[in-house]
């Protein structure tokens, strides 16, 4: 275990977490699964860990016509349990509902996900397909950051140092299906080796398809948003055809890398096959 001494504080506003948080080397802790690996492993060594768990602010979901909000300290297993959800973003309960195992998802939390940033986890590709912003909170002010301009690198976002993710919001879409699809080869509670979330959205008479978009994890530094070339072949029409090439052309906008769990060469072929599935998912 790591030799320096932690100083832990449990606050009980967001306010009180902001000031805790400013002290040197300090450090918000959410559900801690990541965090608690980082810090065994000596990849951290705070000097103050600030647990956010008392902060009732970030702790609720709420559902309007609109727009949907989740506080950052939502956990996994209320995310995919959730029925309203399940209705409005299905592609967000699937893959919160796939991470890890049940002790796993009841702590881990919608915020410390994002903010781990490790470009092979499932709940960011679906949030990116389905538009998701997300709001935070620092001594400077707050601010709003659509998730699909969040990531800069493994491992990294646009996050201050002293920045807190309070929310993710969902705008809530007429006539837009979701989907989110994972391929595991190894056991179901490890990192996919290729992640796949979709959406699609009709027009106001439900016929003609208006929108489409397609983020992929695992194959990339980041989630991989991949959406504009395969749109021109399907907005208008989606056809047999017309989903395969759209595969394709996702296929050839990874950029995967060798690792335990395939080759680059087999984490494309699986993007590809996995997005048609996808979205044959989202038409069915």
């Amino acid at each position: 275990m790591p030799s320096t001494k932690t100083e832990f504080l449990a606050p009980t506003s967001i306010d009180e977490a902001l000031q805790a948080i400013s002290y040197e080397d300090a450090i918000f802790l959410g559900g801690g699964t990541s965090t608690a690996l980082l810090y065994k492993t000596r990849l951290i060594e705070p000097s103050r860990v600030v647990w956010l768990g008392a902060l009732r602010d970030l702790s609720g979901i709420s559902i309007s016509k609109n727009e949907i909000r989740i506080g950052s300290m939502v956990s996994m297993s209320k995310i995919s349990q959730s029925n309203e959800l399940s209705q409005l973003v299905p592609a967000l309960t699937t893959a919160a509902g796939v991470i890890g195992n049940a002790r796993v998802r009841a702590m881990a939390t919608i915020g410390g996900a994002l903010a781990h940033a490790d470009p092979r986890q499932d709940v960011p590709p679906a949030l990116i397909a389905l538009d998701a912003v997300v709001a935070t909170k620092s001594s400077g002010g707050s601010r709003e950051v659509p998730l699909a301009e969040f990531y800069e690198g493994f491992l990294e976002t646009v996050l201050a140092e002293s920045e807190l993710i309070t929310e993710v919001k969902i705008p809530v879409v007429a006539n837009r299906r979701s989907a989110y699809l994972r391929y595991t080869p190894t056991s179901e509670g490890d990192y996919p080796t290729v992640g796949v979330a979709a959406s699609v959205t009709y027009d106001s008479n439900n016929k003609a398809i208006k929108d489409v978009r397609i983020v992929l994890c695992g194959v990339g530094q980041t989630p991989i948003l991949a959406t504009d070339s395969a749109q021109k072949v399907i907005e208008g029409n989606a056809n047999p055809e017309s989903l395969r090439e759209a595969a394709n052309l996702v296929k050839q906008a990874v950029d995967p890398h060798d690792d335990e769990r395939g080759s680059a060469d087999y984490k494309r072929e699986m993007s590809e096959v996995f997005t048609l599935r996808a979205l044959r998912e989202c038409l069915a």
